[in-house]
């Protein structure tokens, strides 16, 4: 039994109340799982080796250290480990559907799937150079639109994504993507979010988020 199998059984034997719902019982205890592995320097320092081993497919795209290989691929350093790891449940449970990620979650384990999130979240991001300019216009509309979320560095939290510092062109790709409705993205809930700004807005808006460092 690894250090992550471990830890889930004697979270599982510790919950008070059962949860019927089996899907959300396995979320809500791998989270617990993930909470309890970030508080102890053994198991953390365990699950990061592990995750460096089970990310191995990542990296093609993602990079060895989470700073991704192409513009339209996203960072994965430093996002926020929950959020994480929820994605990759979304992936392998076909919540969001993406050729390449769907099938890569689904191989993960669910353990490896919380070892890869605490891999790439204690990984650096390192923003690539854009040059892409800053504009107020798109300042105003992050302040009054985005900031709620993802707060006012745009690192995000447990449910949000850290978005301060992604490749420019992944962040335009993605709104445009919300605003015309994509099915893959059908579900998110940026898709009402960004129904009334423009394309121009939000160009802006992901210069300004590509900046933030």
């Amino acid at each position: 039994m690894n250090v992550m199998q471990t830890v889930r059984l004697a979270i599982l034997l510790c919950l008070l109340s059962p949860i019927t719902y089996a899907e959300t019982l396995d979320v809500q205890a791998l989270l617990a799982e993930m909470d309890v592995i970030k508080n102890n320097e053994s198991l953390l320092a365990s699950a990061l080796e592990e995750g460096y081993e089970r990310a191995v497919l990542c990296v093609h795209c993602h990079g060895e250290d989470g700073n991704s290989k192409r513009d339209r691929i996203p960072n994965l350093a430093s996002q926020n480990s929950e959020y994480l790891f929820t994605q990759f449940e979304h992936f392998a449970n076909g919540v969001r559907k993406d050729y390449v990620m769907s099938k890569l979650a689904g191989g993960l384990s669910a353990q490896d799937r919380v070892a890869v999130a605490l891999y790439f979240s204690s990984q650096e991001v390192k923003p690539r150079a854009n040059g892409v300019a800053t504009s107020a216009e798109g300042a105003r509309i992050y302040m009054s639109t985005c900031v709620a979320c993802h707060g006012q560095e745009g690192h995000g939290n447990a449910n949000y994504p850290r978005i301060a510092g992604q490749p420019y062109e992944f962040l335009e790709m993605t709104l445009l993507r919300f605003l015309n409705a994509d099915e893959a993205r059908k579900n998110s809930p940026m898709t009402p979010v960004v129904q009334h700004l423009s394309e121009k807005q939000l160009k802006e808006v992901a210069a300004y988020v590509s900046n933030m460092p």
